[in-house]
């Protein structure tokens, strides 16, 4: 599966631009089915919901195109058009290599790894920032899936289902444990029960309580694949206190919108735990 977050950045004369705002950011989860492909640009009819604003000419009709294939998993190309030479830069940063990425390139994005591409144009004035992470791919028929060939919005049935479920405390509980991912940016959140607890002015028995729950409702989902992988096919099976997995749980929460709607558990104590 390739998840992929895009968001926008505009300057003006060295500040942020305040005038016409930025689009929001947008959100696709795709499976890797052979044949799949994603497309970000310009065009409305085959970039949707990967859609630039259609005023940035340094961005091609169809900028990126992201690939499924069984040989070689999950690629970018940067399709040549009718300019010989582009008018945008993309730099791509895999891991923790950064580089720029050729003109008509086709790059691999391995399995169980992430990323960022910067599409700017040539003064660095504007940008699409697209994050990137290839994870294990979802089959067809998984509730999480979508059809051959195109890309799924992360607000499908399966994580509604999910969240209507999750409703009162424990979803209290998971919004506290992806306090990071909610704000999208280097934060802080609860690690242990007592640092929920704390947060939440919640009882011990039932933060633990809620995290086991927790876990196996997102195990029993299959919206995670590798958190299934992680905790292995017989978990459910298994003693309710098995550690690890809530950073995969955390993030699939925040993509899939199931949590982030809402003020984060952290304005209570007057901002993100620093």
């Amino acid at each position: 599966m390739l998840e992929l977050n895009m968001s926008f950045t505009a300057l003006e004369d060295g500040r942020e631009a305040e005038r016409d705002p930025l689009p929001n950011p947008k959100s696709v989860r795709t499976p890797g089915v052979a044949g799949t492909r994603v497309f970000v640009g310009r065009d409305p009819s085959t970039c949707r919901p990967l859609l630039t604003p259609h005023d940035w000419l340094f961005v091609s009709r169809k900028h990126l195109v992201f690939e499924y294939s069984e040989d070689r998993g999950w690629t970018v190309e940067w399709p040549r058009g009718t300019r010989d030479t582009p008018v945008a830069i993309v730099r791509i940063k895999r891991g923790e290599t950064s580089q720029d990425m050729p003109y008509g390139a086709i790059l691999p994005l391995p399995a169980r790894t992430s990323g960022s591409i910067l599409v700017s144009d040539l003064a660095r004035r504007r940008s699409v920032v697209l994050a990137w992470r290839a994870m294990q791919p979802i089959r067809p028929s998984d509730p999480a899936g979508i059809a051959r060939g195109a890309g799924v919005d992360t607000t499908d049935v399966g994580p509604e289902q999910l969240r209507a479920k999750l409703h009162g405390v424990r979803l209290e509980v998971l919004a506290a444990m992806s306090c990071d991912w909610i704000h999208g940016r280097a934060t802080k959140r609860p690690r242990t029960t007592d640092e929920l607890c704390e947060m939440l002015y919640m009882a011990k028995a039932t933060v633990e309580r809620c995290k086991t729950e927790l876990r196996r409702d997102f195990y029993s989902s299959e919206l995670c694949p590798e958190l299934n992988h992680l905790l292995g096919p017989d978990y459910l099976d298994t003693t309710p206190h098995v550690h690890g997995g809530w950073d995969l749980i955390a993030q699939t929460a925040v993509v899939c919108g199931i949590v982030g709607g809402e003020p984060c558990p952290c304005a209570r104590r007057g901002g993100s735990i620093d």
